[in-house]
């Protein structure tokens, strides 16, 4: 009987310890979660950004065009390299800018499908008598998120001073973009 009791006590015991383990081992994993969150999110008032609805503003402009295509270096938010399209009216400066994770440069889907609506815009664009110019360039993720938010002061052409263009990084999985860049951009002759 003794013996018994002995080995329930223990299996208790170590119960308690294997328990009280696990709870701090929780609380420091929330711990460590909540310090990365703060890192990440420096900025809070984010851009309104445009979707694949902002396409038809391209009609609304009327001078010359660049169109930079911020390609993401990085995979962080989905398995492609997001693109971030940025749309400059060259006399007044003005930008479109849209968000990431609408548009891509890989695959077979909606992110590849509403890339290619840009270059069908740019295309009527410049059939209505405009330049028109593509640039894509492969950017910092970080620098690429940061840009979405107004407190970080980013403007478009910071994004340009720490840029790589297209053509001149063949590295991974950028031979597959910059060869369906090449496609899209002679499908629409631009």
């Amino acid at each position: 009987m003794f013996t018994l009791i002995k080995n329930t006590l223990f299996s208790v015991s170590l119960f308690n310890i294997s328990f009280n383990k696990k709870k701090e081992s929780t609380q420091i994993k929330e711990e460590a979660l909540v310090s990365i969150l703060e890192e990440k999110v420096p900025f809070k008032d984010s851009k309104t950004l445009y979707g694949i609805c902002g396409l038809e503003l391209i009609d609304k402009m009327s001078n010359d065009l660049t169109a930079y295509l911020f390609i993401q270096k990085n995979k962080d938010h989905s398995s492609w390299n997001l693109v971030v399209p940025v749309i400059i009216d060259r006399i007044t400066n003005e930008a479109l800018q849209f968000g990431q994770g609408y548009f891509a440069l890989e695959g077979s889907g909606v992110g590849l499908s509403y890339t290619d609506s840009i270059f069908r815009k740019l295309k009527e664009h410049k059939a209505n008598g405009f330049n028109v110019s593509i640039c894509p360039i492969i950017v910092d993720n970080k620098l690429l998120d940061d840009f979405e938010y107004i407190d970080s002061n980013l403007k478009w052409n910071d994004l340009l001073k720490d840029g790589i263009n297209l053509a001149n990084y063949q590295k991974r999985e950028f031979v597959w973009i910059y060869k369906q860049y090449s496609e899209i951009k002679a499908k629409y002759q631009l």
